[in-house]
């Protein structure tokens, strides 16, 4: 069962277009060069590998439902607006892709006029693709933050709107590679094309660019939004975090010794990425736990009517939803349960609104948003000790 609720709508919530600041025609100038270069460099095989780049589409359709599944769980908190995240991801496919090849081709061949052809190939990927691709994906989270500042209210929407900035890149650079293999291949374009791009999705799909970008974006937001801390300890924290993304990247493009076999060069592959996976989820549970401090300090001003201290434990995290929700079920039943989630759900939207009233320094009881929602959990606690009464 759900209860019927008002809907609530937030001012200025979900909206991308911003004609009257200049960053938003700057961002979209970027785009529109990175489809045109991208359709440059690609279009002129495409009438002989249609079938082939068309399948690496789906495969990595796949991935990114894959990825924007696991990053809407980590938001605890907040649910970014499809038009913001759709932007990200298209700023880390167009732009940051467009240019990095550029840059990355005219750097290796700098490097291969200072050192030799065979050591470039080799090295290279490990300095030149951090150095360049970085910094441009993480001008992506800094547009946003010119465009959009109101979607950044706290350190953790920068991890997520880096990662989908990484998402974007991640997908868009695996379809460059399977074009490339595809025209390569002297047997088979589907062949060539397949093969690159499950063994991408497979190895690397993992532990790419949504965790290198992440752990910038969450440098960036917190450079933004931890304005009360020291001016130093905020860009100690966004050039550290960065940092911490370039050598997460190069750590991945670190070559192998040519002697290993491949019984050691894939264990040693996927031991490096579970080192970056670690470094990332250290990162997100710091960035988590702040969302948890953010959300009861909050609400601790909230009747008990409306939030209680059983409420707040459950909301901790999406384990602890769920975790209630199925105790709710075992012992009521089903009806419960679903209450039990519509009443989290509201929860956090009644944060989200007092947080901007905060922010705003509005000092009234109640906005007419606020108290919107506020009849919503009266209604649904409501037909909750109904349910759990039966």
């Amino acid at each position: 069962m759900i209860v019927r609720t008002e809907r609530v709508v937030v001012e200025s919530q979900g909206a991308f277009i911003r004609i009257r600041r200049p960053a938003y025609w700057l961002f979209v100038a970027c785009l529109v060069y990175g489809l045109l270069e991208l359709g440059r460099v690609l279009s002129p095989d495409y009438g002989d590998i249609a079938t082939a780049l068309w399948a690496s589409i789906g495969v990595n359709a796949v991935l990114a439902y894959f990825f924007l599944d696991i990053l809407a769980r980590l938001d605890l908190f907040e649910r970014e607006p499809p038009t913001v995240r759709a932007a990200a991801m298209c700023w880390g496919g167009l732009t940051a892709v467009a240019f990095a090849m550029f840059a990355n081709d005219a750097a290796l061949v700098v490097l291969a006029e200072y050192t030799d052809a065979q050591w470039a190939r080799t090295w290279g990927p490990s300095i030149v693709g951090p150095l360049n691709e970085e910094w441009l994906k993480a001008m992506g989270v800094v547009m946003l933050v010119l465009i959009v500042r109101e979607h950044f209210d706290r350190s953790i929407d920068g991890l997520i709107y880096g990662a989908l900035v990484g998402l974007g890149f991640q997908v868009v650079e695996n379809l460059t590679y399977a074009i490339k293999y595809a025209v390569m291949n002297p047997n088979s374009d589907l062949t060539g094309a397949l093969t690159v791009t499950f063994t991408r999705v497979l190895v690397a799909g993992p532990w790419s660019h949504p965790l290198y970008t992440g752990a910038a974006g969450l440098g960036i937001a917190f450079f933004v939004t931890q304005t009360r801390r020291r001016l130093s300890t905020r860009w100690g924290v966004m050039i550290g975090l960065y940092a911490l993304a370039l050598g997460m990247h190069g750590l991945w493009n670190l070559p192998l010794p040519s002697s290993l076999p491949p019984a050691l060069s894939i264990p040693l592959s996927y031991g490096k990425g579970l080192i970056i996976l670690c470094l990332f989820f250290v990162l997100y549970h710091f960035a988590a736990r702040a969302e948890w401090h953010w959300f009861v300090t909050t609400m601790s001003d909230q009747d008990e009517s409306v939030i209680t201290t059983g409420d707040l434990t459950e909301m901790r995290s999406l384990r602890s939803r769920r975790k209630a929700r199925q105790r709710a079920h075992k012992r009521w039943g089903k009806e419960a349960s679903q209450l039990l989630g519509q009443l989290h759900r509201e929860l956090v939207n009644l944060a989200a609104l007092v947080a901007r009233d905060q922010r705003r320094g509005e000092d009234v009881p109640d906005g007419p948003d606020v108290a919107a929602v506020k009849r919503n959990i009266a209604a649904i606690r409501a037909e909750l000790a109904e349910a759990m009464a039966k």
